[in-house]
């Protein structure tokens, strides 16, 4: 009889753990409708979709902006939270003064994380001195996202229009930052948020945010597997930081958070890498880490869905994506006027 039992589970097991991550991943597809819901709201509002970062301060003077997804909390009902925002000031929790941390310190807004992620919720920052006599603690607890905005495909544009005007353009420190998709910065390079009417390829044939909630994969020269938690949220500020304040992408505080290029297929795994720093070509594709262990501007949209990823769409639905999908039907689905006709990848 216990015999028989025993089968039994071992039969059934299955296909409750299958049951249990189908209603996950329809809680993640959940998560991202109301991102979804919530980038149109903003646009009714602003007339524009936010901006990754409005970086147009002097790094010197260590103000690093918002992210996009704090300019949506009021329409996700976080609006107590929202009331403490002060776009002034250092979002990365680094060496400036955070004026926001008394209603981003802890904050948890449940639609940013896949329920199916194995990665952790938060990162815990050291406060700046500055920040700390405005009475915080002295660490500052900062939500990690699992969803990225999507800033377009890598390279589009390259040495077009006398040199890689207007979308793309090389950072020597950080990478290669990209304004041909949906989720774009406002910076020296990029003057003005992006609205609908930017959107020329068709807002039900461009990606606008997707999924990084799982580990990236690194194959070893020696054969072994390493995992590493590079979500473009992973670094100071967490979900609530766009990255360095700099304008000027050739400085060192040029770098974008919480936004990621197509560079590589969904769940793409590294084989072989031979740094773990380096920003040029190679084994890694320049998907970081870069410096100090902060993520790259290229980490591979990925998620603990097997088979593939979600996304949402410019128009705000939802679909998930398989991980065969066509390297370049991928890439033209990030760039919002390419031109080129999707095939069909729906699944």
């Amino acid at each position: 009889m216990i015999a028989i039992i025993g089968v039994l589970v071992g039969l059934l097991l299955p296909a409750v753990q299958s049951a249990r991550e189908a209603a996950r991943r329809m809680q993640c597809s959940n998560n991202m409708k109301q991102i979804g819901l919530a980038l149109h709201m903003y646009h009714d509002a602003y007339k524009a979709f936010p901006p990754t970062a409005y970086a147009m301060a002097n790094s010197a003077d260590f103000n690093r902006p918002a992210s996009w997804l704090v300019r949506v909390l009021p329409f996700l009902e976080q609006t107590a939270a929202y009331t403490h925002v002060d776009y002034s000031g250092d979002f990365s929790n680094r060496d400036g003064i955070n004026y926001s941390w008394r209603g981003l310190d802890g904050l948890l807004v449940p639609t940013f994380n896949c329920p199916s992620s194995p990665l952790e919720i938060f990162r815990d920052d050291t406060a700046s001195a500055g920040t700390i006599a405005l009475g915080s603690p002295e660490t500052i607890t900062t939500q990690v996202p699992c969803y990225a905005g999507v800033a377009g495909m890598y390279h589009y544009g390259q040495n077009t229009g006398g040199g890689d005007i207007p979308y793309t353009e090389w950072n020597g420190h950080n990478g290669r930052v990209d304004y041909n998709g949906v989720m774009v910065p406002v910076d020296s390079k990029n003057t003005r948020p992006l609205r609908f009417a930017s959107i020329t390829d068709g807002t039900t044939n461009t990606i606008a945010v997707g999924e990084t909630g799982t580990f990236k994969s690194v194959i070893q020269e020696d054969g072994t597997r390493q995992q590493h938690d590079d979500r473009v949220g992973n670094w100071n500020g967490g979900a609530w930081s766009g990255g360095g304040g700099d304008p000027t992408l050739s400085a060192a505080d040029g770098y974008r958070m919480n936004v990621a290029s197509i560079r590589t297929g969904i769940n793409f795994t590294p084989v072989f890498p031979t740094t773990r720093h380096g920003t040029g070509g190679g084994p890694y594709f320049g998907i970081g880490p870069y410096w100090y262990g902060r993520p790259g501007m290229h980490s591979p949209f990925r998620s603990a869905h097997i088979g593939g990823a979600q996304f949402v769409l410019a128009d705000g639905s939802v679909h998930f994506v398989s991980e065969n999908i066509n390297y370049q039907t991928l890439s033209d689905l990030a760039c919002r006027l390419d031109g080129n006709i999707i095939q069909d990848f729906q699944n």
